[in-house]
């Protein structure tokens, strides 16, 4: 991530990519530890660029202990057949689903990393100012987990709904049609809220990235050999609102870098704030340089299976960023 005064970050990330180059085109060093070389210095580029919160690690932490207390409970009580347990796995059931269905419904990212890209802060006219970027980014194992953790809980409900059913059909408590009634109304509420979100989380794990199939890719990942000094020939469009790539004839999407009007700011404030147009150029053009170099340094490595999977992530982080960027 790039904020104000990043210029050690900057020596730094250059300092690990000239060191990893020496060993990638070294005679000496096997193709698997270039290999590792590679994934190690990517990785801990990657790092700087995503950015934890606290408040989601400790909810995602909170979710695995409540299932975790679930399926215990569950199958605690299966030797029990104690009825308070039953409505205490019911209620923390529900809790779950509840939030599956939030995340699906509202497409709410909650996954506790996410890709920022710079933070710069300043002052307009006395006022606080940021110009901050950041990117969702939710890893498939993430959606797999939730999809998992949510089908044990629908069958665990499930069970218990229809345990509860039985128990009271059997002391004749209620009648037949009663039964039916409440296990219909059972039965529509979890289907509403389970199929969509359902859905909608297998189509995230399934789908293939619009990346595969896009400009993106055809014109400037896959070309990168003729694109290494795409951001040596750039300049700012009208008012900065966007940047303008010669070579290609490409342009950055509306509201990246900050819209400087000449009209409603003063002589001060717009050199403020053009600098740090300047500064997130420079950021993006110091990722595309680490981009660059891992794809270049691919080429010259053995990867296994584990070590792929973790290139295609590296890979993500990247492609996350510069679809982002580009508006083709």
């Amino acid at each position: 991530m790039c904020k104000n005064n990043g210029t050690k970050n900057k020596k730094e990330t250059r300092e690990l990519l000239s060191d990893l180059n020496e060993k990638i085109n070294s005679n000496n060093i096997s193709e698997k530890q270039k290999a590792k070389d590679l994934l190690f210095v990517h990785k801990k580029i990657t790092n700087k660029l995503l950015v934890w919160s606290l408040k989601l690690f400790i909810l995602f932490l909170i979710d695995i202990f409540l299932l975790i207390t679930v399926i215990t409970l569950f199958i605690t009580n299966m030797f029990l057949d104690n009825n308070t347990l039953v409505w205490i796995i019911i209620s923390l059931s529900l809790l779950i689903l509840v939030k599956f269905t939030y995340m699906n419904w509202f497409s709410k990212n909650l996954f506790y990393k996410k890709i920022v890209v710079f933070n710069f802060k300043s002052k307009v006219d006395r006022h606080k100012f940021q110009a901050y970027r950041e990117i969702s980014f939710t890893p498939i194992w993430f959606w797999i987990f939730f999809v998992g953790a949510n089908f044990i809980v629908a069958v665990i409900i499930n069970y218990q709904i229809q345990g509860i059913l039985l128990a009271y059909g059997k002391g004749n408590k209620w009648s037949g049609p009663g039964i039916f009634t409440f296990w219909a109304i059972s039965r529509a509420m979890l289907d509403m809220m389970l199929l969509p979100s359902f859905l909608n989380a297998f189509g995230k794990i399934a789908e293939k990235d619009k990346a595969v199939e896009s400009n993106y890719v055809k014109l400037i990942k896959d070309q990168y050999f003729s694109n290494k000094s795409l951001f040596e020939d750039v300049e700012f469009e009208e008012n900065y609102l966007n940047l303008k790539f010669n070579k290609n004839n490409f342009s950055s999407r509306n509201g990246l870098f900050i819209f400087v009007n000449k009209d409603d700011l003063t002589r001060p404030d717009q050199s403020r704030m053009i600098e740090i147009n300047k500064e997130i150029l420079e950021c993006y053009k110091e990722i595309w340089e680490s981009y660059i170099d891992l794809l270049e340094n691919r080429m010259k490595a053995k990867f296994n299976k584990t070590t792929v999977h973790t290139l295609y992530w590296l890979e993500r982080i990247y492609d996350k960023i510069f679809l982002d960027l580009f508006d083709i």
